[in-house]
């Protein structure tokens, strides 16, 4: 999101609030959420993972499914294929497990009854492509609207898994400043989702 649909939205930030100095940062779900707390952060843009702690507002955008990245290769053509097998042998890519994104597949796999521990945990969505492209495993990702993957990488969808919110989360009440940007974001986001 902060690579390929934020800058629209800063382009449309900028026109408004020309001398607006911006400073953008990754992180892990909590540390977002202390990040808030803190007062270290004005708004975060992120899949939304439940009900926030007292005093964070939410406002969901859209939903995205959980969806996995196969190499192009792969002779697996459904998610099916691998609830079936008594041990899945493909090592598991994905982001560390206090993420909303890893809660929720733990979730589908556990009404499944399958056990698929992580053989490769990496700190952002964006470089689980990059080691499916290399070879390295499936990975578990959502499926963002208008993303291009990468040549080397397959989605597959998750069908029956829950999709999570993707949204804003922000401390207080908005400044000027702050209810701009929510305006731009949700305007960005029905764009993108339509």
């Amino acid at each position: 999101m902060l690579r390929d649909h934020l800058p629209r939205v800063l382009n449309r930030l900028h026109k408004h609030f020309p001398k607006l100095k911006v400073t953008l940062r990754e992180g892990y779900h909590p540390q977002l959420l202390q990040w808030l707390q803190n007062q270290d952060l004005d708004l975060a843009l992120t899949l939304l993972g439940g009900k926030p702690p007292a005093g964070i507002s939410a406002l969901e955008l859209f939903k995205l499914p959980l969806v996995l990245l196969l190499p192009k290769n792969s002779k697996i053509s459904s998610a099916q294929e691998l609830w079936q097998q008594d041990r899945i042998n493909e090592k598991l890519i994905t982001v560390p497990a206090n993420e909303p994104m890893w809660k929720a597949f733990q979730e589908g796999l556990s009404r499944l009854k399958v056990d698929w521990p992580t053989g490769i945990e990496i700190s952002t969505v964006d470089l689980i492509q990059t080691y499916v492209a290399s070879g390295y495993g499936i990975g578990l990702s959502v499926g963002v609207p208008k993303l291009k993957y990468h040549p080397q990488v397959r989605v597959l969808p998750l069908d029956g898994f829950a999709p999570l919110a993707f949204g804003l989360l922000w401390q207080g009440k908005p400044t000027q400043l702050m209810s701009a940007c929510i305006e731009i974001v949700k305007e960005t986001a029905k764009e993108l989702v339509s």
